[in-house]
């Protein structure tokens, strides 16, 4: 019996795997060149400051997640609406790291005042960079979409969150996520998270201790997406040795202009999808000078959005002068209106993910049929 399931599970996992495996390759990515400060984003007076509260403060370092009302103003979340509405899902600006191939988002990050708001998260007597002196690094964004059926089940943000599960005021490398949504009116459901000291009290008084210190290990490495073979539909993440509830979920409900600071290494995802409309968002995410890049997992980053920083590779941001992490603030850091920034992608194997992609499929669809299982 041993030898004819090796055989079954052979001839339904191999053949797939080999052929990824030889079709595949890498190739390098063209370079990206971006002009900075031409585009409406860039004018100072679209903005105004938005100043953090130490209600603000309280609520991120111990919950986790704030949110910052009215920060960006009307006709800039719907100029931002329209800008981002037509990309659509197969356009390969929504891969990752919009802002390397738009120069108007990546006026927006450079411009707006999210870069400000990020400088005084850093900056917080609650945080791990206080001593350091202000600044503000673009590190990443994305396109968050809810429409129809499409889920964002439970995770975390792989990406940003670096270095094992961590609270909020490890902000070097636990790094703190500003969700903008594009509402252009009305409101809208917040990402859903769990509040982070209810979950710190749901662990052992050891585990809560070693999780403070910020010396945590990652629970579980993955998402519960119907794509990794995990239910999407649990109501929190499940996860070893904490038991969470619903009464531990943080949910904010948004109107134009406002955002929800969080940390990304908290269990999160979107509520479901209530319509007409297609939901939009822009997430970016900002790094302290101390900073050190780690790459993604590849599964977090499938297409390759991530920059080339082989140059400084085990060194803070703050410590070199490259285009991928370019300053938001402080504004004689900022790169200058009419300069321009090179930047370069990692290799791209896109046969070989595609082929993965139908591989995934085919051993998905292989485990759902109950004639693949023998019957013991």
């Amino acid at each position: 019996m041993c030898r004819k399931s090796c055989c079954k599970y052979c001839c339904a996992f191999f053949p797939p795997i080999l052929v990824a495996l030889q079709l595949g390759g890498w190739r390098d990515q063209p370079e990206l060149v971006r002009e900075v400060g031409k585009t409406y984003f860039a004018k100072t007076d679209n903005y105004e400051a938005f100043t953090l509260t130490d209600r603000h403060r309280d609520e991120f370092f111990r919950d986790g997640a704030t949110l910052l009302k009215g920060v960006l103003k009307p006709e800039v979340v719907k100029k931002l609406h329209e800008y981002v509405a037509p990309i659509d899902y197969f356009d390969p600006r929504n891969i990752g790291n919009l802002w390397m191939m738009s120069d108007e988002i990546l006026d927006f990050y450079l411009f707006g005042p999210l870069g400000d708001i990020a400088r005084q998260v850093f900056q917080s007597p609650q945080a791990v960079t206080a001593h350091l002196a202000p600044s503000a690094q673009l590190q990443r964004d994305f396109i968050s979409r809810r429409h129809l059926n499409s889920t964002n089940g439970w995770h975390i943000d792989r990406t940003e969150c670096q270095m094992g599960d961590q609270p909020s005021k490890y902000l070097s490398t636990a790094l703190a996520r500003l969700a903008v949504p594009l509402i252009v009116e009305g409101g809208v459901r917040g990402t859903q998270i769990i509040n982070q000291s209810k979950y710190a009290a749901a662990m052992s008084e050891g585990t809560r201790e070693e999780y403070l210190a910020g010396k945590s290990m990652y629970r579980k490495e993955g998402r519960f997406e119907q794509w990794m073979l995990w239910d999407p539909d649990t109501a929190v993440p499940v996860l070893p040795g904490v038991k969470l509830d619903e009464e531990m979920i943080i949910e904010h409900w948004m109107e134009p202009g406002d955002i929800v600071l969080f940390n990304t290494c908290l269990w999160h995802c979107s509520p479901p999808w209530v319509g007409p409309e297609q939901e939009l968002g822009l997430q970016p995410t900002y790094a302290p000078s101390n900073h050190i890049a780690h790459d993604p997992p590849t599964y977090t980053d499938m297409m390759a959005s991530w920059c080339l920083y082989d140059e400084f590779a085990g060194k803070p941001i703050g410590e070199v002068n490259s285009s991928c992490y370019p300053y938001a603030y402080p504004e004689d850091k900022r790169p200058k209106v009419g300069s321009t920034l090179t930047l370069k992608r990692r290799p791209v194997g896109l046969p070989r993910h595609v082929i993965f992609s139908w591989v995934h499929v085919h051993i998905r669809d292989m485990l759902r049929k109950p004639y693949f299982w023998f019957k013991r």
